[in-house]
């Protein structure tokens, strides 16, 4: 059964962030410690940044479902697939390290609210398809087409590194009344206990206007 509301936001949002991570602690005692917390008193006001657009906003939906990406100031021309919670909880990843996965359950691109797509830093045999990602500026653009050639172009408004384990969840898959684009890959030195990047890198963008 899928996760809903606040503890799947949480779930969703610490599978992303640790995509990239071969080893080392296993995301799912995390996701659940997150879940706990988010359903005790401690827990974020989710009212602050609703999950899920109001009625009156479903009508301008303008998302689709992406297949590929191309972010020109980094040389990126990918497809996307895909990807959900697999039956271990974890997030499923691209098919390989040069594809970008597509958080399925959460927003399409261009809807309002916050979609989200991960891709790889590196992989054992060298760079990935996010390698240079940190390499984006404000108003760079990156452009995601669905499968009848419908594009939507989102423009970079900001970026920002967060350790591995904090996951800013409101910020990155919390509702917008903007239709946003959030990319995550890791970044930051490598942890070889961990196997993993002691960093996520999260590049947030808005649709063109």
């Amino acid at each position: 059964m899928r996760k809903t509301g606040m503890a799947a936001a949480a779930a969703a949002a610490l599978m992303l962030l640790t995509a990239c991570n071969d080893g080392g602690e296993k995301p799912e005692a995390r996701i659940k410690s997150v879940s706990e917390k988010i359903e005790s008193s401690e827990a974020i006001d989710s009212s602050s940044a609703p999950l899920s657009p109001p009625d009156a906003l479903k009508e301008e939906n303008l998302g689709i479902v992406p297949v590929s990406i191309v972010i020109p100031a980094i040389g990126v021309d990918a497809p996307v697939e895909n990807v959900g919670e697999l039956d271990n909880g974890q997030m499923g990843v691209p098919q390989n390290v040069d594809g970008v996965g597509w958080f399925e359950p959460g927003t399409k691109p261009g809807d309002r609210g916050s979609s989200v797509l991960a891709g790889h830093v590196d992989s054992k045999t060298g760079p990935a398809v996010f390698f240079d990602l940190g390499k984006l500026k404000k108003g760079d653009e990156v452009i995601v087409k669905d499968k009848s050639g419908t594009s939507r172009t989102f423009i970079v408004t900001g970026k920002k590194s967060f350790p591995r384990k904090e996951a800013p969840i409101e910020d990155i898959f919390g509702f917008s009344y903007q239709r946003n684009l959030n990319l995550i890959t890791c970044t930051g030195e490598f942890n070889k206990k961990a196997r993993t990047h002691e960093e996520r890198l999260v590049v947030y963008t808005e649709l063109k206007k």
